[in-house]
C-alpha cells in the first residue's frame, strides 16, 4: 500500500487531538451505511439517470482554458440533483425540486421511494398530484359515509385516511397548484407531523418529503403560503437535458421500464437502516471554528446599521416590521462600504430553522464523504441548497450595480457561495479580536455561582474594557454586531448576579 495513503487513512480515523492536546473520539459509525449511500449514488448516476452536470465540487480547483471560458477541475465532484435528494432521504427532511416540465423531478422522487423500500406497485400511487380542485379530503382522506349517517357527535365519525400519509417517503407533485386551504392542511402534516379531521388524528411518522414545482419564483395556479415555503429545508434545481442522455432514453423506451423498477436490492434501505444512518449523521461533530464562520456570515446578513438607533434594533427584522425595504436605508447616508460589507446584499437574514437545515445537511454531506466531522467545505456546498429559496438579494445594492456582479442576481448558487467565501476571508482577518470575545464567553459560561461581589465587579470591568476595545478597533458593522450584543448580554448577566451577591453579603454582615 502507498505509504502516503496509509498515513492518510490513519489521520481520517475517529481519533482527533483537541486544542488543549486532549484526545477525542468521534462517534463510532457502522461501516456499511455510508458506503451503501455512496453505492446508491453511483447506481443512480450510472444506471438510472445520466447526469453529467457535476455542480458540487470539492477540493482545490485546477483551472483549464481562457478566462472568458474557464473550466475548473476538482478532486471530487457530484451531481446535486442526485446527491442532495439522497441526503434528504437519510435525514428525513423536506426537499423541493424546481425545474421545467419533463426534467425528471417526479422520477427522482420516485427513485427515492424505491430506495426506501416502498413496493413498486405502490410507488406511483403514493404521488399526490397538485391541481386547482384538490380538496382536503382528496389529500388526506374522507369520513366513512355510514358513520356520517349514524354518528351523534363528531368523534364517532371514522376517517378513511389516505395510505400515502404513513409512507416513509412522501411525494407532492406541483405543490404550487394546490388551493390555499388545502395547502394549510398540508402545512400541518409537514410541520407538526399530524392531520386532523372530524376530531380524528393521523400521524405522518418519520419521513422524507419531496415536493416539485415548475419554478421557484412563486409561479403556479396558487401562491404558496409563506409558512409552507419556510418548512422546506433544501431546494434543488432539476438538471437540464444533455445529449449524452439520449442513449439511456432509447434504452428506457426499448425496455418500457421506469428507473425505479431497476433499483438493485443492495442499495435499498430498510426503515431501521434509515433511522441508524440519521442517528450517525446527527452525531457527527461540528468544530467550533466552523460554527464561528457560519455565525459571522449570519450576523452580517441580518445586520442593518440604519434600521434603528437602538443597538438591539439594528437588524432587518426591524425594517420588515416597519414595512420597509433595505434599499430605503442602504444608501449614501450609511457610511459602510457597500462593496465590502455583506449586509447590503440581502433583504433578510438566516432564520433559526434554516440554520438547523444547514447544519444537518452539512453533517449528512460529511457522512456521505466518510469524514469524521463537518468542515467549512461541507457548509459551503450546502448553503445554496438550504438558502436558495429563503435568502433574497437586494438588487438595489451598490454591490450589484457593478457589471461583474450583475450575473450573481441570476445565479444564486454562485452568489451565496461567494458570500460565504467573503465571510471566510473576513473571519481570518477578524480572528484575533474575536478570540478575546470567545474567551469572555467561555468564562461567563463557566459559571459565576458563589462568586463574591468583588470578583463579579472585576469581571464586569473586563467585559466593559473588552467592549470598548472592540468598538475602538472596529466600526459598528455586521462583523462586530453579534459580538457587541453578546458582550452586553454577558455584562447584564454579571450585573444580575452582582445584585444578588451584594444582598447576600449584606445579610451575612447583619445589622
Amino acid at each position: 500500500m502507498d505509504p502516503q495513503r496509509l498515513v492518510a487513512s490513519w489521520l481520517d480515523g475517529r481519533a482527533r487531538a483537541g486544542a488543549d492536546g486532549s484526545l477525542a473520539l468521534a462517534p463510532r459509525r457502522s461501516a456499511g451505511l455510508s458506503g451503501k449511500l455512496r453505492r446508491a449514488y453511483a447506481f443512480i448516476t450510472e444506471s438510472a439517470i445520466v447526469c453529467p452536470y457535476l455542480d458540487i465540487e470539492l477540493g482545490e480547483a485546477s483551472p483549464v482554458g481562457r478566462p472568458e471560458a474557464r473550466v475548473s477541475l476538482h478532486r471530487a465532484a457530484y451531481a446535486s440533483y442526485v446527491l442532495i435528494p439522497l441526503l434528504n432521504l437519510v435525514t428525513s427532511q423536506r426537499l423541493l425540486f424546481v425545474g421545467g416540465p419533463g426534467r425528471g423531478k417526479t422520477t427522482m422522487a420516485t427513485l427515492m421511494a424505491a430506495l426506501a423500500g416502498i413496493p413498486l406497485a405502490e410507488i406511483r400511487t403514493i404521488v399526490q398530484h397538485g391541481h386547482p380542485q384538490l380538496t382536503i379530503a382528496d389529500l388526506l382522506g374522507s369520513p366513512l359515509p355510514s358513520d356520517l349517517v349514524r354518528a351523534e357527535e363528531a368523534r364517532q365519525i371514522r376517517v378513511q385516511w389516505r395510505r400515502w400519509i404513513g409512507m416513509r417517503v412522501k411525494i407532492i407533485d406541483e405543490y404550487n397548484r394546490i388551493p390555499t386551504k388545502t395547502q394549510s392542511a398540508l402545512l400541518s402534516l409537514m410541520a407538526e407531523g399530524y392531520a386532523e379531521s372530524f376530531e380524528q388524528v393521523v400521524h405522518a411518522g418519520k419521513s422524507a418529503w419531496y415536493l416539485t414545482a415548475n419554478d421557484d419564483a412563486g409561479g403556479g395556479t396558487f401562491q404558496v403560503i409563506e409558512a409552507l415555503k419556510d418548512r422546506i429545508d433544501v431546494m434543488v434545481r432539476a438538471a437540464p437535458f444533455h445529449s449524452r442522455s439520449l442513449a439511456a432514453l432509447e434504452e428506457r423506451v426499448a425496455s418500457g421500464k421506469p428507473p425505479e423498477t431497476t433499483v438493485p436490492g443492495d442499495v435499498i434501505f430498510s426503515p431501521e437502516e434509515l433511522d441508524q444512518a440519521e442517528s450517525e449523521i446527527r452525531a457527527l461533530p461540528v468544530p467550533a471554528a466552523v460554527l464561528d464562520v457560519l455565525g459571522l456570515l449570519a450576523g452580517q446578513l441580518d445586520f442593518c446599521r440604519r434600521a434603528s438607533d437602538a443597538l438591539e434594533g439594528r437588524n432587518k427584522d426591524t425594517l420588515h416590521l416597519a414595512g420597509k425595504k433595505v434599499a430605503s436605508v442602504c444608501n449614501e447616508d450609511c457610511p459602510l462600504d457597500k462593496q465590502v460589507h455583506l449586509c447590503t446584499q440581502t433583504e433578510n437574514g438566516i432564520s433559526a430553522r434554516a440554520f438547523q437545515a444547514i447544519l444537518l445537511f452539512s453533517k449528512a454531506l460529511a457522512y456521505f464523504r466518510g469524514r469524521p466531522e463537518v468542515s467549512t467545505e461541507d457548509v459551503r456546498v450546502i448553503l445554496p441548497f438550504a438558502l436558495g429559496g429563503k435568502l433574497h438579494a437586494n438588487p438595489q445594492s451598490a454591490f450589484f450595480q457593478k457589471d461583474e456582479h450583475r450575473t450573481l442576481l441570476l445565479d444564486k448558487t454562485s452568489w451565496i457561495q461567494r458570500l460565504f467565501d467573503q465571510a471566510l476571508a473576513q473571519h481570518a482577518a477578524y480572528r484575533p479580536l474575536r478570540e478575546s470575545v470567545r474567551d469572555a464567553r467561555a468564562e461567563a459560561e463557566g459559571g459565576a455561582v458563589g462568586m463574591t461581589a468583588a470578583e463579579l465587579r472585576r469581571r464586569m470591568g473586563r467585559v466593559q474594557r473588552l467592549l470598548e476595545d472592540v468598538l475602538r478597533q472596529a466600526d459598528l458593522t455586521g462583523l462586530v454586531y453579534d459580538d457587541v450584543i453578546l458582550l452586553k448580554s454577558i455584562h447584564e448577566g454579571y450585573q444580575k448576579r452582582l445584585v444578588a451577591a451584594e444582598r447576600l453579603e449584606g445579610d451575612k454582615e447583619g445589622p
